[in-house]
């Protein structure tokens, strides 16, 4: 059993130990850390954990093995490389890190320490996204042309002005940060890497001061293009749309729906059994810590999502397109 500590106690980890906690036995989270009391002491009343006072009391206990760190944005890469040097194992919430050197330093002392990281991209882990990857290596797309995506919600419409969401260093490009990030980790993940990038991002609707209307096209590495929205201020919305020679899909990861499009043949739905992708990251890491397989998005796939991330970012600010190198 893979004893975690969950750091950063907003609502996101809440909804990690939620998954796990009574349920699993391959992790369970047994120590909590935040800077405010108050969140410390809920926290670790409501799942029954030990609550520490610092972030360096939670590295320095041994009954610890690894960390979740469900942190501000612009504090990952630090917590990451803290927590390796200190022999812990790191579960880090998406984006990895807020640049690709960052993350590129943050990942190497994970691998110098002989430390487990796995990013948080849970969509990868939906049924709706392995179907489609085992189509498009059974071959049933053809080739691959074009591939599109949005990740919206209207969460940010009632964020705190003084939270650390609400701000353009943690929200980078609006939504690519919070959302958008799943969908280029999707994206990749089918067509391979990012090479070229065409970005803009606007604000149009919301109180605070980051954007809330961000979109991109994509020229991937194989030739193929895609198209991502990410909006602050719409309902919910997640899909990612692919298209071949030989097939067309569309999916809903979040509402567990597919549907496949092939040559010549009527429309149909592909009969999916749902995933628990929080309780399936998780357990996924916990095998990993064990000696298991490795998690399932490398680490150096986590850091080219956030030079897409990054070029997103660069491209709306200049107006212009952005080439990603390596």
């Amino acid at each position: 059993m893979l004893r975690a500590a969950a750091i950063g106690l907003g609502w996101w980890a809440d909804e990690l130990t939620k998954a796990v906690q009574g349920k699993s036995e391959k992790i369970r989270v047994t120590a909590c850390y935040s800077r405010a009391a108050e969140n410390r002491a809920q926290f670790s009343e409501r799942y029954g954990t030990m609550a520490y006072d610092s972030y360096k009391a939670v590295l320095t206990d041994s009954a610890i093995d690894a960390v979740l760190l469900c942190t501000p944005h612009s504090l990952h890469a630090q917590q990451v490389a803290q927590a390796a040097r200190a022999g812990k194992h790191v579960f880090v919430e998406k984006p990895f890190t807020l640049s690709e050197e960052s993350g590129r330093a943050a990942a190497a002392v994970c691998t110098e320490s002989h430390r487990v990281l796995a990013v948080g991209h849970n969509r990868r882990f939906a049924a709706a996204t392995q179907e489609v990857k085992r189509l498009l290596e059974a071959g049933d797309f053809g080739t691959p042309l074009h591939c599109e995506a949005n990740f919206s919600n209207p969460r940010p419409l009632s964020y705190d002005p003084d939270g650390w969401r609400a701000s353009r260093t943690e929200s980078p490009g609006g939504g690519i940060a919070g959302m958008g990030v799943h969908m280029i980790d999707a994206m990749t993940h089918f067509l391979g890497p990012v090479v070229r990038v065409q970005a803009q991002a606007k604000r149009l609707a919301i109180a605070v001061d980051i954007d809330d209307t961000t979109s991109a096209l994509f020229e991937f590495e194989s030739g193929a293009t895609g198209y991502l929205g990410t909006l602050n201020a719409c309902p919910q919305t997640v899909f990612f749309n692919l298209y071949g020679t030989g097939a067309n899909a569309f999916a809903q990861p979040d509402a567990n729906r597919l549907m496949l499009h092939r040559t010549n043949k009527e429309p149909a739905e592909v009969a999916l059994t749902p995933v628990d992708t929080l309780m399936a990251e998780l357990e996924e890491f916990a095998d990993a810590c064990a000696g298991g397989p490795a998690f399932r998005v490398r680490p150096q796939e986590a850091i080219h999502t956030v030079a897409v991330m990054q070029a997103m970012v660069a491209s709306a600010e200049r107006g212009m397109a952005v080439t990603i190198n390596g």
